[in-house]
């Protein structure tokens, strides 16, 4: 009796031990990877809300696995030391810009945003996944030691400006706040240009340092109260007619996660690039009716002026392609993709 019942104790003890853990068990074993993440935008603007939707999107879809905190811009660090920041894994993830990095890696100049050049926000989305673009990106941040994980694309974004602005004669002699590859275009049209992180442009506005500024959408513009220092915006957004900012990991962080983790946030910066187009598209417009009801006024440049800039802006481009053999391998593919669009001749 007493050997059966040892028998029917090892067999009972080696089926808990070799039977598989169900799925829900076993992430409930598990403790959470936690991963810090900063961003760009201040909190209560419509962009800041769209990451905190994409932290609770990635944790929802890994049952809980991984978890991301979302940091306001400068909690950890400055905004124009994030990309070091991530490198040196300070934190494990940003939100970023990618124009702010123009002088470390001048291919960005043309993957952040593209002065009169990609009209609509799905042809550089397409650039992105279905032309090459983000194979190319990943091979520039693979040897910063970083993961470039997924570009967010929304619309146009405008000026904002303390004076009336009409036209190019306009901003000559004027103090303008931009960053990437539309400061250079800027500053040949006759402005003076500081590359102010987004956070600061309210600041700069309400104090006289700059004059006008580009920011973010219409929304997210609203959101962080440009109509109390600005009363004029300026359409269309000539300088930024479509904005590609950017998911990116640091590479051991990246490297430690599952392999379907990491599908799960490649798939959810995907969803949130859509996201973030279509609550800007459909934000943006009550934005601009909410300016009008403060006291802004809305100035449209004619095309006749657009096409003085688009001259200067092609001139720039070129410029930026000559940088860099990868600058010129991203300008080749993004000129070939606009003349297969009809943007180009």
């Amino acid at each position: 009796m007493l050997r059966k019942s040892l028998i029917f104790g090892m067999l009972v003890f080696a089926a808990l031990v070799l039977s598989p853990v169900m799925p829900g068990e076993q992430a409930e074993a598990q403790q959470p990877t936690q991963w810090r993440m900063q961003v760009l935008w201040d909190p209560g603007t419509l962009p800041y809300r769209i990451e905190e939707g994409f932290a609770k999107r990635v944790k929802e879809l890994t049952g809980g696995r991984l978890e991301i905190k979302v940091f306001a811009p400068g909690s950890l660090v400055p905004t124009m030391q994030m990309l070091e920041s991530v490198q040196a894994g300070m934190f494990e993830m940003m939100k970023t810009y990618e124009g702010y990095y123009i002088g470390k890696m001048p291919e960005v100049a043309f993957t952040s945003s593209l002065p009169l050049g990609f009209t609509d926000a799905w042809q550089f989305e397409t650039w992105f996944w279905h032309k090459g673009g983000v194979e190319m990106l990943r091979d520039s941040y693979k040897k910063l030691g970083l993961h470039y994980l997924a570009p967010t694309i929304y619309g146009e974004e405008p000026l904002h400006s303390k004076v009336p602005l009409k036209g190019v004669a306009d901003l000559k002699g004027k103090k303008g706040r931009f960053v990437g590859i539309a400061g250079p275009v800027l500053t040949k049209l006759g402005a003076s240009v500081t590359p102010l992180p987004t956070a600061e442009v309210y600041p700069a506005l309400e104090k006289g340092i700059i004059d006008f500024a580009d920011r973010g959408g219409l929304a997210a513009n609203f959101d962080a109260g440009l109509h109390e220092v600005a009363k004029y915006i300026i359409l269309p957004g000539f300088h930024q007619p479509t904005t590609a900012t950017c998911y990116v990991v640091n590479m051991k962080a990246w490297n430690s996660l599952p392999k379907d983790v990491q599908a799960i946030l490649e798939s959810a910066g995907r969803e949130y690039s859509a996201e973030m187009f279509a609550q800007n598209l459909v934000k943006d417009y009550e934005a601009l009716e909410n300016f009008k009801k403060k006291g802004c006024q809305v100035i449209y440049w004619p095309d006749s002026e657009i096409k003085k800039i688009r001259k200067v802006a092609m001139e720039v481009w070129e410029d930026y392609a000559k940088k860099s053999p990868k600058a010129k391998q991203v300008y080749d593919s993004q000129i070939a993709w606009m003349k297969q669009l009809g943007l180009l001749d």
